[in-house]
């Protein structure tokens, strides 16, 4: 009868033991899974940044365009060109139902004097205003230049 308790103590506690491994392999698989998609999630996230360079411009004063400032920002894929701008310098402006116009940047301009802020993507004039251009190709270079018209 000893014998007999004994077997079954000794074939419940293996059972019991290999169930009880079960779990703590799954988590290690689960948590394998969840590093894995954490990588690829930090890939991703770095795919959608982007380096976009800005430049201010003057030509009220000079025969050249005199570069007044010129920074380069990472930002995340589909950013417009006013928010950038916004972060990286002061900048005054109204709104319309066209989007937002520009008046100043770092203090430049001057509605008065006829003296305003045009912008480019690439070498490209825009024919949005800022807030409505989004920024989507790595690299991308945005010179804003003040004009007299």
């Amino acid at each position: 009868m000893k014998k007999k308790i004994l077997a079954v103590v000794v074939a419940l506690a293996a059972f019991v033991g290999l169930f009880a491994s079960q779990p703590v392999q799954k988590q290690s698989i689960q948590a394998a899974k969840t590093t894995k998609t954490a990588k690829k999630t930090t890939k991703k996230a770095k795919a959608k940044q982007i380096s976009v360079t800005y430049t201010l411009k003057d030509t009220t004063k000079a025969k050249n365009k005199q570069t007044l400032a010129k920074k380069t920002f990472k930002v995340k894929k589909g950013t417009t060109v006013f928010t950038v701008l916004k972060k990286a310098w002061k900048v005054n402006y109204t709104k319309s139902s066209y989007g937002v116009f520009i008046t100043k940047i770092k203090g430049l301009g001057n509605e008065k004097k006829k003296l305003y802020w045009t912008y480019t993507v690439d070498g490209k004039m825009v024919k949005v205003a800022a807030d409505k251009q989004k920024l989507t190709k790595n690299k991308s270079k945005v010179v804003f230049t003040l004009k007299k018209y």
